[in-house]
């Protein structure tokens, strides 16, 4: 079952297929029930940062013996595994389990939680920088320091006068963006967009992911006399009919991830083959080669950053650092590259400090690290 079902029913906004669903499990077994009761009790107290979700996968899921485990809650400098009544530290346990190694953190470290900022740069070249607290106006567009938003398409632009604005994310930061169309785009660190300041009647919506992150919250096409929306990305190009979708494209990396969430997608690569996305499947796209590829994923570890989580499930320290390094805008380097390989579940918020996270990461004694100014040293 969905975990998100168990807390919709402690939000009270199930429906009546999803209460259905819920009964079912909760009639199952005492475990259920009992699980579902230490979901409550820490849910009434809000405590933050009790990873529930991963405590289901724990009674979900058969957990592979081979992989690094993390599953916590992070306060007052203790870390709390919560699992039905026990705790699970890392697999496989040791008997007289060694504490983590002092790590070494220069003095004039300053490494800042990724925060809401934004460069605008408009058709004349001119940039603007948006930043939380910062209110910006103009013509077309206002920003409250989190969104951009543009005027819904009250007058469309004639075929020739179409102007295009380009947001960039730099490291350490992330910005949502609401497009004339009522299209919702949340946009992660280091990504580049362009898009039209209005779009053109009758003709496809089209915008550009340049480099980089983006979630799309597409408005449907029957909203806009049939016109479809187009996102165009290195190497592929998405049609949309109508739908919810993940794109990743960094300039790092040879693969374009495409992860569908609800509605449909076609997807075309630089070779012109054409693949349909089913809701939960995400293409790959090979930059430098003709492979294209389909596959069954969860959706949930592709799409959490959107809402505030580091999700990572059986995911390289070698990849957990380049997330990191791109939301704390640091750089992450490995002493003994072996380490890169070790794999770890778990989520993390991402208000999280960068040592909270690293602390965590240690406290399994698989990897040790230190800290000199803005460069990470995992060894």
């Amino acid at each position: 079952m969905d975990f998100k079902i168990i807390l919709k029913k402690l939000k009270r906004t199930l429906t009546e297929k999803e209460e259905q669903i819920f009964n079912t499990w909760y009639n199952e077994s005492q475990n259920h029930r009992d699980y579902f009761e230490k979901v409550k009790t820490n849910y009434n107290k809000k405590i933050s940062g009790i990873n529930l979700e991963r405590a289901w996968y724990k009674i979900s899921k058969k957990i592979n013996p081979q992989k690094s485990i993390l599953y916590y809650k992070y306060a007052a400098a203790a870390v709390i595994f919560i699992l039905l009544g026990s705790y699970l530290f890392l697999s496989p346990l040791k008997k007289n389990p060694s504490f983590p190694k002092e790590h070494i953190i220069a003095k004039e470290n300053t490494i800042n939680i990724g925060t809401n900022k934004a460069i605008l740069t408009l058709a004349d070249g001119e940039e603007i920088a948006l930043k939380k607290g910062e209110i910006y106006n103009n013509k077309e567009a206002s920003s409250n320091g989190e969104a951009l938003i543009y005027e819904s398409n009250k007058t469309k632009p004639s075929n020739n006068k179409i102007v295009q604005n380009t947001l960039t994310i730099p490291r350490g930061g992330q910005f949502n963006l609401i497009l004339a169309d009522g299209t919702k785009v949340w946009v992660n660190s280091e990504t580049q967009l362009k898009y039209p300041v209005t779009f053109a009647s009758n003709k496809s919506r089209e915008v550009e992911l340049i480099y980089g992150e983006a979630y799309f919250e597409v408005s449907p096409s029957t909203k806009h006399n049939g016109s479809n929306f187009i996102v165009h990305s290195a190497g592929q190009k998405i049609k949309v009919l109508g739908t919810e979708f993940n794109i990743r494209a960094y300039k790092d990396e040879s693969l374009i991830l495409t992860t569908l969430v609800e509605g449909k997608v076609l997807v075309n690569n630089h070779n012109n083959k054409q693949k349909q996305l089913s809701p939960g499947q995400q293409s790959t796209v090979s930059i430098n080669s003709n492979n294209f590829e389909v596959k069954e994923v969860n959706v949930y570890n592709q799409i959490s950053w959107k809402d505030g989580l580091f999700s990572f499930k059986n995911t390289s320290l070698k990849e957990i650092a380049k997330v990191l390094s791109r939301w704390y805008d640091v750089k992450i380097i490995f002493k003994d590259k072996k380490k890169e390989n070790i794999e770890f579940n778990g989520v993390f918020r991402k208000n999280l400090s960068i040592k909270e996270i690293l602390d965590i990461i240690q406290n399994t004694n698989q990897v040790n690290y230190s800290i000199t100014h803005k460069t990470i040293t995992m060894n």
